[in-house]
């Protein structure tokens, strides 16, 4: 049965045929090519470069540029892409143009894309309701597909130039208070897996880092924990995910945080009744953080903190350490932020708070 618009079949001996445009007869008749293979994926993978080869025939026969849309054009890009981006980048990055650019553009020569295609497809994610944030990213995305076919000489003319995106919204950081911290605390100490919502709130670890974290990350002796790792539920599509561990978010995100006394005997005593390599695991494998985000809710609930959510935490920590006079640096470093800039853009309102404290302290002391 074929997958709609690929022109891939499945095969009575078993195999994947996929079928591509090779030629046009001088009666303007179609003569086509053909690829196989034993399974979809690999079938799919052939095709494309097949499609993207008979592009540049095309174009150094005709003297014209890549004859396919965007929708191939996007797909061989992924696969030429993959061997050096995450599986997890090449998921989110599938899943996006799937749902939020192929509907819209998919379908649309590469060649004849227009900044007025590229401002319709704007005004089209403005439709939906999405967030400026969401909007900004979609755009990098398509940006990167078309500077990608600008390097290879595949169209003429780059229509992302010309392109208006709406503000993007700051969001207000909003961290607990010191007592709502203390009443969370509380109820975690005696929950089952509240050490998660611990370890959030005193190293400002991510829900799929801690989900990731193995004892093998932790020295016990130099007192330090590694992160290295996520574990994450990937989109395949609108309705199936998977779950994949790998590589922690970014770069800075594989970091070094100290640990503290308090941390110590946390660990100490999780490891005393877990034979797993993960520090929190169901039947020996992570303890995926859809599980943590349940576990987070009842103990949150049961602190009587309704309108909270997980990432919070993370911030809590960020705002505790600025409250200490901790360096935005050190800040910066411990959270695995890529600059300081990020930083400061994120806390900014906490930041300025602290500063104009310091200010009146100054002020006092004159």
């Amino acid at each position: 049965m074929s997958r709609r618009g690929e022109n891939i079949y499945k095969r009575k001996d078993q195999r994947w045929e996929g079928r591509y445009i090779k030629s046009r007869r001088e009666n303007g008749k179609i003569q086509y090519g053909y690829v196989y293979g034993y399974t979809y994926k690999d079938t799919k993978e052939k095709l494309l470069l097949k499609k993207y080869e008979y592009g540049n025939i095309q174009k150094s026969s005709a003297n014209h540029y890549y004859s396919g849309n965007v929708a191939t054009w996007s797909q061989f890009c992924l696969e030429k892409w993959k061997p050096s981006i995450k599986v997890s980048t090449y998921n989110t990055y599938q899943y996006k143009l799937a749902k939020y650019v192929f509907p819209h553009l998919g379908n649309q020569l590469l060649e004849e894309v227009k900044s007025t295609h590229i401002k319709g497809l704007v005004e089209y994610w403005e439709n939906l309701k999405l967030s400026s944030r969401t909007i900004h990213l979609l755009f990098q995305l398509v940006r990167r597909l078309f500077k990608y076919a600008i390097e290879k000489e595949m169209i003429s003319h780059n229509p992302c130039l010309d392109v208006s995106l709406p503000k993007q919204e700051v969001k207000k950081i909003t961290p607990l208070s010191l007592l709502e911290q203390r009443r969370l605390e509380a109820v975690a100490k005696r929950e089952k897996n509240g050490e998660t919502i611990i370890l959030a709130l005193h190293m400002g670890l991510r829900i799929g880092e801690i989900s990731a974290l193995k004892w093998e990350n932790i020295d016990f002796d130099k007192k330090i924990l590694h992160v290295k790792e996520t574990y994450q539920r990937l989109n395949n599509s609108e309705v199936n995910t998977t779950l994949a561990l790998g590589s922690a978010k970014t770069h800075s995100s594989n970091r070094v945080i100290p640990l503290t006394d308090q941390m110590l005997v946390l660990l100490r005593n999780l490891k005393k009744s877990n034979r797993s390599s993960f520090v929190f695991q169901v039947k020996g494998k992570p303890m995926e953080p859809r599980l943590v985000t349940y576990y987070f809710h009842k103990i949150r609930a049961k602190a009587g903190l309704n309108h909270i959510h997980f990432h919070q935490l993370r911030h809590t920590f960020a705002t505790r350490l600025l409250e200490s006079k901790v360096t935005i640096s050190s800040i910066s470093e411990l959270l695995g932020h890529r600059s300081t800039q990020m930083t400061l853009d994120v806390y900014a309102g906490t930041v300025l708070d602290e500063k104009y404290s310091s200010l009146k302290v100054m002020e006092q002391a004159i």
